[in-house]
């Protein structure tokens, strides 16, 4: 039996095996802070007059369709992520052991088409007397992610899942868990300038980026039983940002901002403490040209000047977007 609280729940995932939708058994177990799987059913009321009978007829209110949706709220761990990257940048997902390194390896996730990538996201909810109830969503797709840190804080991160399905009644895969740590603002550097040699910005105090890939998330058509067709991306994939820094020279941001000047951002997180060797587990977005909107500082009163930098990831015709990891993990 588990606890009857939230303490005593668990959340796991996999690749899904098959064809889009084919339930594969969670194989990944995440220490996450909140978890949601639920349901979306589409349900209509028939119309049709009978005498005597003064409201909606019971038996003519049908379903015709039906969804799932999930979300996912975590520190970013240093094992246990390659799966949810693969499934946020949808591209291309390796993972090599580091030359010369004894078990480290290199996981690099580069934004791509995520067709043919869909993933089984599962959960354990306790009863009050501490009975783990199933809620299991098929055919997962990642909407939205949202990477967030303060230079003092943790970093988290968000994602948001649709689904082609739900039930209740697919057996709790047994949660195993392997040790693992978290990156903090203590671990944090914001990079930029060209590609391939990004130096350190003084002065940056938060970061929060977001990845949003608009799909055709409602196909639903003839013969496949109120359940949608897989998604495709049907809009350009919009990765935005904001970061929060001191004042400290016009040219780090703000004459980039007004001479509509793109730049290199690699926000990246190193460890303390090696993996073997001079090899640590980091963790690093790098988006290739990043354009920030039209802004200056202004003097809002009498404490240190600080502004909030917004700005949008626009292709440079060459170099992708990608997350990269280094880890304990051998494969994703």
């Amino acid at each position: 039996m588990a606890i009857g609280s939230g303490l005593g729940s668990q959340v796991g995932y996999s690749l899904e095996s098959g064809s889009y939708g084919t339930y594969t058994a969670p194989t990944k177990f995440l220490r996450a802070k909140s978890y949601s799987v639920t349901p979306k059913h589409t349900r209509v009321q028939g119309e049709g007059i009978q005498p005597g009978i003064l409201g909606p007829y019971g038996a003519h209110y049908v379903e015709t369709a039906q969804a799932a949706e999930a979300s996912l709220a975590f520190d970013v761990q240093t094992t246990v992520m390659g799966l949810l990257l693969q499934a946020t940048t949808g591209g291309t997902s390796t993972a090599v052991a580091v030359t010369g390194s004894t078990g480290a390896y290199l996981h690099t996730h580069t934004l791509g088409d995520n067709v043919g990538k869909s993933y089984t996201i599962q959960s354990g909810r306790p009863t009050r007397a501490g009975t783990l109830v199933p809620a299991t969503l098929s055919g997962g797709k990642v909407t939205s992610a949202e990477f967030t840190c303060e230079a003092n804080g943790i970093l988290g991160a968000t994602l948001s899942i649709d689904g082609q399905k739900w039930d209740n009644t697919t057996a709790l895969a047994t949660a195993s868990y392997t040790a693992s740590s978290v990156f903090t603002g203590k671990e944090m550097c914001l990079k930029g300038g060209t590609v391939g040699a990004e130096t350190s910005i003084a002065g940056v105090r938060s970061v929060a980026m977001t990845f949003n890939r608009p799909m055709d998330v409602e196909d639903y058509t003839a013969c496949a039983g109120g359940l949608k067709a897989e998604p495709v991306q049907n809009e350009v994939v919009d990765i935005t940002g904001t970061l929060k820094a001191d004042w400290l020279a016009k040219a780090t941001f703000e004459d980039l901002a007004n001479a509509n000047t793109s730049t290199s951002l690699v926000w990246e997180f190193v460890k303390a403490t090696a993996i073997t060797g001079s090899t640590y587990p980091t963790f690093r977005i790098t988006l290739p040209g990043v354009y920030f909107e039209s802004a200056g500082q202004d003097v809002p009163g009498r404490d240190v000047l600080t502004t909030d930098w917004a700005f949008t990831w626009r292709y440079d015709g060459t170099n992708l977007p990608s997350v990269v990891q280094i880890t304990t993990d051998s494969a994703l």
